[in-house]
C-alpha cells in the first residue's frame, strides 16, 4: 500500500488539498491511512509549524497531534471518509465528512465538521472539528455530550 498521495509535489501539495473537495477528500483519506511513522509526514504537508487542532472541545497542539496521529494509525484498519460538502473562502476552509472507520476490531460510523484557518500556501493554521460516531447502524453515542469534556 502506498502511504503518501501520488499526486503530491512540494510546491502546489498544501493548495491542493485544500482548494478542492476532491484535493481534500484525498487529504483525509491519507489521514489515517498508512504506518504510523508517516504520520509527521501528513502532518507537515498540511499545517503550519504553530497548528492547533480542536476537536470536540480538546485543544491539542502541534506535537500532540502528531503524536494522536501516529497512535490513530496504530488503530486504524479500515478507514473509508467521504467528504460531503467542501467550501473554500479566502483562507477560510469549511467541510461536512461522514464514513466508517474500524478501530481495534470495531466498526464505526462518524459524522464530522471541519473549520479550518489557512496560510497563503494553503496550509491549515488551526483546525476546529466537531465530530460525533457510533456503531454502525446504531446511534452515534460517542462525541455527543461535550460538557461533560468529551474528547476522542
Amino acid at each position: 500500500m502506498t502511504t503518501q498521495d501520488p499526486s503530491r509535489s512540494q510546491t502546489s501539495t498544501m493548495s491542493e488539498y485544500t482548494s478542492t473537495i476532491e484535493g481534500h477528500q484525498r487529504a483525509m483519506k491519507w489521514a489515517l491511512t498508512g504506518p504510523p511513522k508517516e504520520a509527521k509526514e501528513y502532518v507537515e504537508a498540511l499545517s503550519t509549524p504553530t497548528f492547533y487542532h480542536i476537536m470536540n472541545g480538546q485543544r491539542l497542539s502541534y506535537d500532540a497531534y502528531v503524536r494522536g496521529m501516529e497512535e490513530w494509525r496504530s488503530k486504524v484498519s479500515h478507514y473509508e471518509p467521504m467528504v460531503q460538502e467542501f467550501l473554500r473562502d479566502g483562507d477560510m476552509l469549511a467541510a461536512r465528512m461522514t464514513g466508517t472507520i474500524k478501530v481495534d476490531g470495531a466498526e464505526t460510523e462518524f459524522e464530522s465538521y471541519m473549520f479550518a484557518q489557512l496560510d497563503s500556501a494553503g496550509r491549515m493554521e488551526w483546525l476546529k472539528e466537531r465530530s460525533v460516531w457510533g456503531p454502525v447502524g446504531g446511534t452515534a453515542d460517542k462525541g455527543t455530550d461535550l460538557g461533560r469534556g468529551a474528547h476522542y
